[in-house]
C-alpha cells in the first residue's frame, strides 16, 4: 500500500514529527501546500500544528479537497503549545471519516512555542520535540504500517 505523510508546519515542529512518522511508515513525505492529488495513496497521515484548539486552516482546506474513498486509510498527528491536541485530532478524524476514510489512529506531542501563537520569543517547551518524541513518532509510523497491512489482509476497510 502506497503511503503519504502530508503536513503543514509553520515553525518546523510538525515537520520534524512528519519526517519521523514517514521514516517509520516508509511513506512519501510532502508539505500540504505541494500536494495536488492523493488518489494514488492507500494511506494518508496528516499532520498539523494546533491553532486555537483546531487544525491549521491549510490542513482543513486540504482535507476538504480529498475525494471520498472507502478503501483509503487515514491517520493524524499534531504538535502543540500545551493542549488542544484532542480536539484538533478529533476534527481531522471527523473530516477524514466524512470522506469515507478508515481512521487508524493519532499521535501528538509538544513543540517549541511562544505563549501567543507565533508572536514573541520561543521560550516554551525548549528542546521539543526531542529525541524521545521523534522515536515515539517513528514507532507510531511503524504501528500505522502494521495496522494498514492487517486491514488489507483481513479485508477491513
Amino acid at each position: 500500500m502506497k503511503s503519504l505523510v502530508a503536513y503543514y508546519s509553520k515553525t518546523g515542529n510538525t515537520e520534524k514529527i512528519a519526517k519521523s512518522i514517514a521514516k517509520g511508515l516508509g511513506a512519501d513525505l510532502r508539505r500540504i501546500e505541494e500536494i495536488n492529488n492523493v488518489s494514488e495513496y492507500g494511506l494518508i497521515c496528516v499532520g498539523t500544528p494546533v491553532h486555537g484548539f483546531a487544525p491549521a486552516k491549510p490542513v482543513k482546506e486540504f482535507l476538504e479537497k480529498i475525494s471520498p474513498s472507502p478503501n483509503r486509510k487515514g491517520a493524524a498527528f499534531c504538535t502543540m503549545h500545551a493542549f488542544g491536541d484532542k480536539r484538533a485530532l478529533r476534527i481531522v478524524k471527523e473530516k477524514m471519516e466524512n470522506k469515507e476514510v478508515v481512521f487508524l489512529g493519532s499521535f501528538s506531542c509538544k513543540g517549541l512555542s511562544s505563549i501567543f501563537a507565533n508572536f514573541g520569543p520561543k521560550i516554551f517547551n525548549k528542546g521539543k520535540p526531542n529525541e524521545d518524541d521523534l522515536k515515539r513518532a517513528e514507532s507510531f509510523g511503524k504501528r500505522l504500517l502494521t495496522e494498514a497491512e492487517k486491514s488489507e489482509i483481513y479485508g477491513k476497510s
